[in-house]
Order: structure tokens, then C-alpha cells, then sequence
């Protein structure tokens, strides 16, 4: 009778562990089928050994996750050293594209193409025309929901869902140690992004609104109500009176630093009274961190949490 419960226990546990592979297995099953960012249900058959990239954010994904031998293309912003994480990374990929290169990535005889959500839809329905491989639109990034779903995404149509495992856990351990320092903070800061150059902020529907959420400060431009990436005059910057205010690190413009545009900030007679002005606290962050949406977002929060409470990070 023992001899009977055991043979049968050790039946159960097998059938258990045989159910239970699916969820813990790294290893992808091809043919494999993802729905992209229109909707769309995307089948790649076999793993992709020709992949082309059309945007940063799925440059630094792909990077960070698949051989480059794999990878015959990048976007032309992979190099850019004010955008880029992945500059050094980059440099074993020869091929750079834009979506405008239509004859040029028909030609490179890709077997996969990852094409920015914002793609217009006249290039989109040529590379269709043009491609016989699988066209893969990236999902619209403005939450850490969306970035990890293509994540995801990405590491079942390459294969790698191992690596994109550990990119997930990577953000979910940058994001839990930051907000164990801020979790109890008794008054939060208000924070203001400010792109000068567009007189420009982040709202609601934003990753960046989310940085702010996970770093234990609070937007200012979403509690006004604003969404998405709003204009915004001297009038509300003076009725927000934010805490802090971060300026974009890359200047773009040759005969002005971004440390420039602070300073001049700072000195502009209508802002003199900001809290932000008085503390010192109209400040930089990089824009590596800040701007991107891939899973480097998560170095954005650290930076701008570490900012705003420099003694929590002593």
C-alpha cells in the first residue's frame, strides 16, 4: 500500500512538473506569432538571422539581446551620442536606416523588420509591397507597461526570451530599489520637464509622466491636466512653481550649451521667484535616461529620485 501511494505521488509530481514546462521554458517554438503595435498578428517561422531595426528604442532592445552577426541594420539614431545607450554597442552593426531608405532595405534581404509605431503608413504599405519577410510595428512606448510588453515581444519573434527575461527583471530590481528608498516619503516634490526649445513638457500618457510616478515625485504638468507632450507658456511655469525643473541635457543648438540655457533660465527677471530658481534645483538629467523607451527608462528614474532626494542615496 506505501509502495502504491509512493509510485502514485511521484506520477503526480511528474505530470505536474510536465505541465508547469511551458512556463519556464526559455526557449522558443517557432513558428511564433506576436500582435505588434497595429494590431496585427506578426508570424515569424523560423529564427530570424537577418533583423533590421527602424527605431532607437528597438535598437537598444535588440542590442542587448541578440548576437549582432544576427543584425544587418540599425536606425541612423544609434550613433547619436546625446540619444544613444547603445553608441558603443552599435558599432559592431554596420548597416544604419530610416524608414525613407525603402529601396535600400528592400535590397539588404532582411528576414525580420522592426518598424516605429509612428511609421508613415505610405512607407509602411511599400516595405509590405516590397518585403516578403514578417514586418513588426513597434508598440507606441509611453508606459513601462508598453516597453516591457515589447520586450516581449521581441524575444519571442528573435528567440531570446531568456535574455528578454533577464532585460524585464533588470528594470523590475532598478524600479524596486528606488522606490524602497522613496516609499515613505512624507511630502513629495513637484516636478516640471521643460523642454526649452519646443517650450515643451511631458503630461499624462507620457513614460516620462511614469519616471516621475516611480521616482517619487509628482508631475506637475499631469496634475494641470495635460497629456501627452504639450506647449506650455511662462504663465503656467509661474502658476505651477514647481520644485524642481529638468532641462534636457542635449542642446542641439552649436553656440548654446544646455548648461547655458539653465543659467539663462535662472536669470530671466519673470522666473526669479520659482522655488525651483531659489533651491538651485532647475537641473539636467541625461537624456539617454529621460528621453528613451526602452529599458534604459529605468536609469531615468533612479537619476531624477536620486535628484530630488539626494540624502535618501548617501
Amino acid at each position: 500500500m506505501k509502495m502504491s501511494r509512493r509510485i502514485v505521488a511521484i506520477v503526480v509530481l511528474i505530470a505536474l512538473a510536465i505541465s508547469l514546462m511551458p512556463l519556464y521554458s526559455h526557449a522558443a517554438d517557432f513558428p511564433i506569432t506576436v500582435k505588434d503595435g497595429k494590431g496585427n498578428s506578426i508570424t515569424v517561422k523560423q529564427k530570424p538571422q537577418r533583423i533590421l531595426s527602424l527605431a532607437l528604442q528597438t535598437d537598444e532592445i535588440l542590442l542587448n539581446m541578440v548576437s549582432p552577426s544576427r543584425i544587418i541594420g540599425l536606425s541612423i539614431f544609434a550613433d547619436d551620442k546625446n540619444n544613444s545607450n547603445v553608441v558603443n554597442l552599435a558599432k559592431n552593426v554596420k548597416g544604419r536606416y530610416s524608414s525613407n531608405d525603402i529601396e535600400k532595405i528592400i535590397a539588404a534581404k532582411p528576414d525580420l523588420v522592426i518598424v516605429p509605431y509612428y511609421i508613415d503608413k505610405a512607407k509602411y504599405d511599400l516595405l509590405k509591397k516590397g518585403l516578403k519577410c514578417p514586418i513588426y510595428v513597434s508598440l507606441n512606448p509611453n508606459s513601462f507597461a508598453n516597453i516591457k510588453q515589447e520586450i516581449i515581444n521581441l524575444s519571442r519573434l528573435t528567440g531570446e526570451i531568456q535574455k528578454g527575461q533577464a532585460l524585464i527583471k533588470y528594470m523590475n530590481d532598478k524600479i524596486n530599489a528606488v522606490q524602497k528608498k522613496v516609499k515613505y516619503l512624507r511630502k513629495k516634490k513637484y516636478v516640471l520637464f521643460y523642454t526649452y526649445y519646443f517650450n515643451s513638457t511631458y503630461g499624462k500618457n507620457t513614460a516620462q509622466h511614469e519616471i516621475a510616478k516611480y521616482a517619487g515625485v509628482i508631475n506637475i504638468a499631469a496634475v494641470a491636466g495635460l497629456k501627452g507632450w504639450p506647449t506650455i507658456t511662462k504663465e503656467q511655469i509661474l502658476e505651477w512653481d514647481p520644485d524642481i525643473i529638468v532641462i534636457p541635457s542635449a542642446s542641439y543648438n552649436p553656440k548654446k550649451t544646455s548648461q547655458q540655457y539653465v543659467e539663462e533660465f535662472k536669470k530671466d527677471p519673470a522666473f526669479k521667484n520659482l522655488k525651483a530658481v531659489k533651491n538651485n534645483a532647475v537641473i539636467i538629467l541625461d537624456d539617454r535616461h529621460v528621453q528613451t523607451v526602452s529599458h534604459y527608462i529605468v536609469e531615468g528614474v533612479y537619476d531624477l529620485a536620486k535628484a530630488a532626494y539626494p540624502y535618501l542615496f548617501k
